[in-house]
């Protein structure tokens, strides 16, 4: 298992690396070519036409260095803990990833438990209740919450909330060590939005899973040696149909992260996902580059931790 977990670690880390280089080649290569790079926008904004400044300040932000030169620095930078410092506001891009990262982290984990809190249960009482009307209800739901956009559903709660309860989101963020109460409300619904869409896939490949382990033969082996039918679904059967829960789980994570973004927007939260929406209309390129390592380093970790569960799930799976 120690191996296995190196060795996974290691293509991670290569991984993370060729993120990092796409996205860097995109930013400083193909965006300018296309669309001009950050200088010209800042230099727009002052609505100056002035070669000297425009020198002055790829000098200033070291964009007249080749671009491998560019990212040489940036991972010498980067080994030693230094994000860089945004553009356009001069902070440390690692302490606003302090204060924003917890942020996206827990709207992400909500959600994604959420999800899965509910699809699971749900998943295995249509299985259990198949060609039933609890099972032709739960159906109704996995579909309509995958046809149906999170955020879109967000805006709906806004809109209708404010027009008819007259209740709108707050609009000021308050930390948990602040203001736990506060807090609590202002990140209980949207957590529970982002968990809307992938909850009725899983819920979807938890009936079928479920249907297809119960007409196994070692189910009705256990029920035949006189075992309760709780222990029978429970020990046995939802066990055994959570190997392919659990891949989906991880790989929603992705559409969790870029899900963030929108819902950071919508309800104005002071989070990554918001973060990385700003500083790409203002092509902050340290700010992208940080943020997308963040959020590369946390998809591989997923798949890692996705691909361990598998052996406290099953027995059977080893990793030599």
């Amino acid at each position: 298992m120690a191996r296995y977990v190196i060795r996974r670690s290691v293509y991670g880390l290569v991984t993370v690396w060729l993120v990092t280089v796409i996205v860097f080649t995109m930013l400083r290569v193909l965006v300018p070519l296309f669309y001009g790079d950050v200088v010209d926008i800042m230099v727009g904004e002052l609505a100056r036409n002035d070669s000297n400044l425009q020198q002055q300040l790829r000098d200033e932000y070291g964009l007249s260095d080749s671009v491998p030169i560019q990212y040489v620095k940036w991972v010498g930078n980067l080994v030693r803990g230094d994000l860089g410092e945004s553009l356009y506001t001069g902070r440390s891009i690692t302490h606003e990833m302090s204060r924003r990262l917890p942020v996206s982290l827990e709207l992400g984990i909500i959600g994604l438990a959420s999800a899965a809190l509910l699809a699971i249960p749900m998943g295995a009482v249509a299985a259990l209740m198949q060609d039933k009307w609890p099972d032709y209800v739960l159906r109704v739901y996995a579909i309509g919450s995958n046809s149906v956009p999170g955020f879109w559903v967000a805006i709906l709660v806004i809109t209708f909330g404010s027009l008819w309860f007259r209740w709108a989101p707050p609009l000021s963020f308050a930390y948990l060590t602040q203001d736990p109460i506060k807090h609590v409300k202002i990140m209980l619904l949207p957590a529970l939005l982002i968990g809307l869409t992938p909850s009725g896939g899983l819920l979807r490949i938890m009936r079928t899973q479920m249907l297809e382990v119960l007409r196994q033969d070692y189910i009705r082996t256990a029920r035949a040696k006189g075992l309760t039918e709780r222990a029978v679904v429970f020990r046995h059967a939802m066990r055994n149909s959570l190997i392919p829960v659990v891949t989906i789980i991880g790989l929603s994570v992705p559409g969790i992260i870029a899900g963030t973004a929108l819902f950071e927007s919508i309800f104005v939260l002071p989070g990554m996902g918001q973060y990385l929406v700003q500083s790409v209309g203002r092509l902050d390129y340290p700010v992208i580059q940080g943020t997308n390592l963040i959020f590369a380093i946390l998809i591989t970790s997923a798949n890692l931790a996705v691909d361990i569960s598998y052996t406290f799930l099953d027995p059977r799976i080893r990793y030599r």
